[in-house]
């Protein structure tokens, strides 16, 4: 019996699974991540750090793996996804120049702004956004020219963390590693959805070297073989057909099933994403701040994306802080049960989960609640926190479908697809089918089949994933329960386009009051 294993590298950890051909989990592993913050805006990774973490995540799944009864030789091949944001920097003899600048980092805010700014916005028709933010490759690769020079004239080679990992478990050099079209469109901007690589024009007009780019190969070419090396840390056969993989996006949406335009996935995570299948880019839903288009795993395939940075993040805040209940996994369905006895609408409160910083069209947005009362109960605060994911998700759904295609369904994964309360509210709230499939493995589950596909396994990739996908919890929305969440909809649109940006400015001036009062305090303090 043949076997595959799954590789994903997340910002918080990587996670390995071994999976039968038949798409049965047989073993599995995590190993955390630890980021650096070496100053305000700052957070970084170490790339040794994070080969390190993903050889032992594969090392352990494949132990747990021969002690469910699979030998080693059975493993066929393995596919690796990660995180889109965040270059690996090589020098000419594969030496790294620079440590991860992750998605959490800032510094080259400027960057993007002045390209926004400055320059012709030739990303709105090649690849698909407007949103230009600190965390793209690009913005990234500008910070270092302009503030290491002679880091910069250095790189040989900049691959995505995953393309990364798999070159070394190849034993490949910088000039041997490859990228596929997922990562090349993780860079957001300076790629061409035309062509499926990188763009020469906005790299020109960004004031950017091309010569350090990675070739572009099908996420489902075998790039090489596990080495000697790699086999020692982890376990594998020497010799495992390695695939080329894709970005971890790609990977999630298509572990749930998506493999269609008219279908989305909603990850329910710290960070909440909503990723919506389309055939090809669409003028209207470019124009949306925050929304980023990419291609599929799949060849054809494509999505627009975006985030709500606090989406889980905002029920974990009010868990331990509000709740003061830190660590008690049992308050979410405790909460769930109170916010279910709640009217749509909250009782008129109205949640802005903005605990991670506001939007690119309302940057100085920070959590809010507005409209409670005397009476407002914690049902009403649960109610209103699950309601604000689904009324971020509801617009760029409705963008989308008026130039495009109705949604057929929402499939959802990852912690907050538990909920069958806030899947309810997402599904009436945006009047979309909401369904948790019957597996929420993650991307591994998709990097598996992707090596069934890359060794000649399967045939096709969207059909094993449709089938392990069958079935599972459907929340239909309720017609009463949408129209009213519709009005509710408009009025919070007006809300946020209007008064609260004068409000949110007001309160970022306070809070910079107070941070320049506390620093005034602790100089005094160390000056006594």
């Amino acid at each position: 019996m043949a076997v595959t294993i799954g590789v994903d590298i997340g910002t918080q950890g990587s996670k390995a699974a071994v999976y039968t051909i038949s798409g049965v989990q047989v073993g599995a592993a995590y190993t955390p991540h630890t980021i650096t913050y070496p100053g305000p805006g700052l957070a970084e990774m170490d790339p040794e750090h994070l080969v390190d973490c993903a050889f032992t995540a594969i090392a352990r799944a494949l132990d747990s793996a021969v002690d469910n009864g699979i030998d080693r030789s059975q493993v066929a091949g393995i596919a690796l996804s990660g995180i889109l944001v965040g270059q690996v920097l090589l020098d000419e003899d594969s030496r790294i120049l620079f440590p991860v600048i992750t998605s959490l980092d800032s510094r080259a805010a400027g960057h993007a702004a002045r390209a926004g700014r400055d320059l012709e916005p030739l990303w709105a028709a090649e690849s698909g956004t407007t949103t230009l933010d600190a965390y793209a490759a690009p913005f990234q690769l500008q910070w270092i020219r302009d503030t290491h020079p002679e880091v910069y004239a250095r790189i040989a080679r900049t691959v995505s963390v995953a393309p990364y990992v798999s070159g070394r478990l190849a034993g490949h050099g910088q000039a041997q590693m490859v990228t596929d079209p997922t990562h090349a469109s993780g860079f957001m901007v300076g790629w061409d959805a035309a062509t499926g690589g990188f763009s020469p024009a906005q790299f020109e007009l960004l004031g950017l070297r091309t010569d350090f780019l990675p070739p572009i190969v099908p996420s489902d070419a075998v790039i090489g073989a596990v080495c000697a090396e790699a086999s020692r840390r982890t376990g594998l056969p020497v010799g495992t057909p390695i695939a080329a993989g894709a970005g971890d996006v790609q990977q999630s949406t298509l572990a749930s099933g998506m493999v269609t335009a008219g279908q989305a996935t909603d990850s329910a995570g710290t960070t909440s994403i909503l990723t919506v299948g389309v055939d090809g880019i669409i003028p209207a839903a470019t124009q949306i701040p925050g929304l980023l288009y990419s291609l599929g795993t799949i060849p054809g395939q494509s999505f627009y994306w975006g985030y709500v940075r606090a989406g889980g993040l905002s029920l974990r805040w009010f868990r331990d802080q509000v709740a003061s209940r830190p660590q008690d996994d049992a308050l979410y369905a405790e909460f769930d049960t109170l916010a279910a006895a709640v009217r749509p609408g909250a009782d008129g409160v109205l949640f802005l989960p903005y605990l991670a910083g506001g939007n690119p069209n309302n940057p100085d947005a920070s959590g809010t609640w507005l409209g409670m009362d005397s009476s407002t109960t914690t049902g009403a605060l649960w109610r209103s926190a699950l309601e604000a994911v689904a009324f971020e998700y509801a617009s760029t759904i409705r963008t989308i479908e008026q130039s495009s295609q109705p949604l057929s369904e929402v499939l959802v994964t990852g912690g907050g697809a538990c909920s069958d309360v806030w899947n309810q509210i997402k599904a009436d709230v945006t009047g979309v089918p909401w369904r948790r499939p019957q597996r929420v493995d993650g991307p591994v589950l998709a990097d598996a089949a992707l090596a069934n596909q890359a060794v000649g396994l399967t045939d096709s990739l969207a059909d094993q994933l449709t089938a392990w996908n069958q079935g599972g919890a459907s929340a239909r929305p309720d017609a009463a329960r949408h129209a009213c969440y519709r009005d509710i909809a408009q009025v919070r649109d007006d809300l946020l386009s209007g008064p609260l940006q004068q409000v949110f400015a007001g309160v970022r001036t306070v809070r910079e009051v107070t941070q320049r009062d506390h620093r005034e305090a602790v100089g005094r303090a160390l000056a006594a």
